[in-house]
């Protein structure tokens, strides 16, 4: 029987490699700078605090010997650790490419002669591309001379309070069902429909609720109370839309709500009962969030891997009188072209958070850590700027920013509508910018190449860069807001 495995594949420099997903603990965006540490290293670029932990970052491609054509790559920090945290350091990476899963004999083992170590042990071709990929060995990096190596030691007992408790997080999409909570880890989020408008197709039936006009094709629209066996999502006329990717196609799940996004501890999500739910593997948990509610946690591979529903996504068709769009380039693409006004693009596709800030902005969805309600507790402050309040997160004491304001839209958010979206800072800090509305989940077609930083925040929404949302026929184009660069703004300005 073929035993498979799940790897998290991201690149670096040119190189295009893997993790286990179990030694993959958590990405981080890039810091501006590194905290120098008094040793030296092939490919030490010097370490990060991550949550009161000093983390050191390497190289990989030093590492490997190649030579650093550009100080500028790398935008994020992967975070790999071994064992129950004994041994943690991060790599720099330019982009997560996402999670492949892997039989075990598709693994090719790979030796390499001579005295430079070997940082990897085997490759493997990626299914859906065919990109060779080397999976990392991460013990053989930690053996190398001079690279040093963090035991957490702290955030398991000290903050955790609970002797071996794994103190990793998922971050989650909330959704409501009608009466029933449910749950889905946000990798597994195509992107979101804020209005879903139905369409009756010859497909209609018990799980299968019609189909939905997107990306100009009709695709199916399922019930996903049906498809667990729960009952049915009543239609207010006010359905919104999860959609997924399914191997041959896309599918859309029709939900009453799109809560929130939020960020949670591996473990606090608890078994299923022993008895009363379906073993179908579409459900692998419960999550109780902080404000009491509860939520079944959908498996997206499960999803993904369900013939009905993969043989439902082979089944969109294109729209009468729809011309075919080119195929997008990868996201990570280097290839520029020029976009409205001679702006200089990128071609693009990642998922993007869209909101209102006076007007539409977007926001990559992997800057974001959790999405949260206005805190009902939170210390008002009168600041005359930005500062509107603060709050407890996460044991930290959270400053509450309001984007519109750092924008130069003055106006003031209505608590009982607004979400707060959470920044993790290099630093370990946690910032939150308060929007007046969000919008959707969406993909971007490209983006504008980054300019030159004027150093005012006031300016991003008229002069800052682009990014077009939805298709290249029919999206639209949007300010394209960095909150990470915004926080460390904010932070080396306090």
């Amino acid at each position: 029987m073929s035993t498979e495995a799940l790897y998290g594949v991201f690149h670096t420099g040119h190189v295009r490699v893997a993790l286990p997903l179990d030694e993959l603990r958590e990405v981080i965006m890039r810091p501006p700078s590194f905290s120098k540490l008094p040793t030296t290293a092939d490919g030490l670029l010097g370490a990060v605090n991550l949550r009161h932990i000093v983390i050191p970052v390497l190289d990989l491609c030093r590492l490997a010997g190649y030579a650093n054509e550009d100080d500028r790559y790398g935008k994020v920090i992967v975070i790999v650790g071994l064992g129950r945290g004994e041994q943690m350091f991060g790599l720099l990476a330019e982009e997560i490419e996402g999670v492949a899963k892997i039989p075990q004999e598709a693994l090719q083992q790979t030796t390499v002669a001579g005295d430079r170590p070997a940082l990897f042990s085997h490759t493997f071709e990626r299914p859906e591309d065919g990109e060779v990929v080397s999976l990392l060995d991460a013990h053989a990096i930690t053996e190398l001379p001079g690279v040093p190596v963090v035991r957490d030691t702290v955030s398991r007992t000290a903050i955790a309070g609970v002797e071996g408790r794994d103190n990793s997080r998922r971050t989650v999409l909330l959704l409501r069902c009608g009466p029933i909570g449910l749950c889905i880890d946000v990798g597994h989020v195509y992107s979101v429909i804020p209005q879903l408008t139905l369409h009756s197709s010859p497909l209609d039936g018990v799980t299968c609720r019609g189909v939905v006009h997107l990306h100009d094709k009709a695709v199916p629209a399922v019930d996903p109370l049906q498809l667990l066996g729960l009952g049915s999502v009543p239609d207010d006329g006010n359905l919104r839309g999860l959609v997924i990717a399914v191997p041959r196609g896309l599918v859309v799940l029709t939900v009453s709500d799109i809560a929130d996004i939020t960020s949670v501890p591996v473990g606090e999500v608890l078994p299923l009962p022993p008895v009363g739910m379906r073993k179908d593997g579409f459900l692998t948990g419960v999550l109780r969030t902080e404000d009491g509610d509860q939520h079944l946690l959908l498996d997206g591979e499960a999803l993904r891997a369900d013939a009905e529903l993969d043989a439902l996504g082979s089944l969109g068709v294109p729209l009468a009188g729809s011309v075919p769009q080119p195929a997008q380039a990868p996201a990570g693409a280097k290839e520029k072209t020029t976009g409205p006004e001679g702006r200089r693009v990128v071609p693009s596709v990642r998922k993007f958070l869209t909101y209102s800030v006076g007007m539409e902005a977007a926001t990559p969805l992997a800057q974001i850590t959790e999405i949260l309600p206005y805190p009902q507790h939170a210390i008002g402050l009168d600041s005359g700027g930005a500062l509107l309040g603060i709050f407890t997160h996460r044991q930290l004491s959270v400053p509450l920013l309001s984007l519109s304001v750092l924008l130069g839209v003055h106006d003031t958010p209505d608590p009982a509508t607004a979400r707060v979206l959470l920044i993790d800072a290099p630093s370990g800090e946690l910032l939150g910018f308060v929007v007046p509305a969000l919008h959707a989940i969406e993909d971007s077609v490209w983006e504008e190449s980054e300019r030159e930083d004027n150093g005012d925040p006031g300016s991003l929404l008229q002069r800052g860069p682009l990014v077009k949302i939805g298709t290249e026929a029919q999206g639209r184009l949007l300010p394209n807001i960095d909150l990470s660069a915004l926080a460390a703004a904010e932070l080396s300005a306090a």
